[in-house]
């Protein structure tokens, strides 16, 4: 029989581990870096102790982060204090930051009033960065700050964008245009304008890169999109309006975030026969998904919480609360 004194030592150690594994987690990652678009801060939060472990002040206003390879470097571009479409700053920064010291180190300087949003690193290390007001994509250099090319996207509010695995298609998502534009990288030009509906808030694209994925913000539909011929097939119908779409690892599933009256609406599409198999009542505008191991973790706008979705199970676990305005959601590996 375990003696209280040992039972007391376990519980000690089992306190030890659970503080240094939050330690590493702190040091190294993996961590979800969740902008805070009205808090001029990054919240971290570690996955697998389902906590906030720390914070980065920024300068700007945040919605999206994106990682070097080596995961030393964050850019985070400053977007506005308001939502897409409405009247408020309009940013024209890019904070620069460093993963290690959590620490803004710059802040590049886009010259004008641009509202960047979403940002992703490309194979060359330059960054590409949503330039909305531009109407445009920005390619920038990183080891300068400065924009060396942009690609016009034909419509405004081009807010979010995806591109294919094999560096060359972008598809981004025009919110109140209510269209897909389709663009080519190497040539940077603008092949195509899909029209959707009155309202685009996010695209994702299946793991094979075959179907692209579109919410249709007037109405319960998700729009998918053949990418070899970027022409419409079909619709599939979700319970709520979309807003926000992301495809699991696997490729099986694909996530809705939806909005639901006075509720949110999490929603899991199986991709064999696109029909809906799974079905939550969430917090209100879930905004961001992202994934670790078998679960999802959802960014609720206007709670402050994080969703959390065991995939595994199909069972909604307690959410992370602490995250006022959540807006993207990105899933930082650690230094490399």
């Amino acid at each position: 029989m375990m003696t209280f004194r040992r039972r007391r030592l376990y519980a000690l150690l089992a306190v030890a581990s659970s503080v240094f594994t939050s330690l590493q987690a702190q040091e190294s990652g993996p961590l979800f870096v969740v902008p805070e678009a009205k808090g001029h801060r990054l919240v971290l939060v570690d996955p697998r102790l389902k906590t906030i472990v720390g914070s980065i002040p920024v300068p700007g206003f945040p919605h999206e982060v994106a990682f070097s390879k080596d995961g030393r470097t964050a850019w985070v571009p400053s977007y506005s204090d308001a939502i897409v479409g409405n009247p408020g700053v309009n940013g024209q920064t890019i904070d620069v930051i460093n993963m290690q010291t959590r620490s803004v180190t710059q802040s590049w300087d886009l010259g004008k009033p641009l509202r960047p949003h979403k940002a992703m690193l490309l194979g060359n290390d330059n960054l590409l960065v949503s330039t909305e007001l531009a109407q445009t994509l920005s390619i920038l250099d990183t080891t300068t700050g400065k924009i060396t090319g942009e690609i016009p996207t034909g419509a405004a509010e081009s807010h979010v964008f995806v591109m294919k695995a094999d560096g060359r298609k972008i598809y981004t998502a025009n919110l109140h245009s209510g269209s897909v534009s389709v663009l080519d990288l190497p040539s940077r030009k603008l092949l195509k304008v899909i029209p959707i509906s009155a309202l685009v808030q996010r695209v994702a694209l299946s793991k094979d890169g075959r179907w692209l994925f579109a919410t249709d913000g007037k109405s319960h539909n998700i729009v998918v999109i053949d990418t070899t011929t970027d022409t419409i097939t079909r619709t599939i119908p979700v319970g709520g309006t979309p807003f926000s779409v992301k495809v699991s690892p696997d490729g099986k599933w694909l996530l809705v975030g939806e909005d639901v009256e006075a509720k949110g609406k999490l929603e899991a599409v199986d991709l064999m026969d696109l029909t809906v198999q799974h079905s939550y009542d969430v917090d209100r505008l879930p905004y961001g998904i992202e994934f670790y191991g078998n679960e999802a973790f959802v960014a609720c706008y206007l709670s402050g919480n994080l969703e959390v979705l065991d995939m595994s199970t199909w069972t909604l676990e307690a959410p992370i609360t602490g995250v006022a305005h959540g807006d993207g959601i990105t899933l930082w590996p650690g230094l490399k």
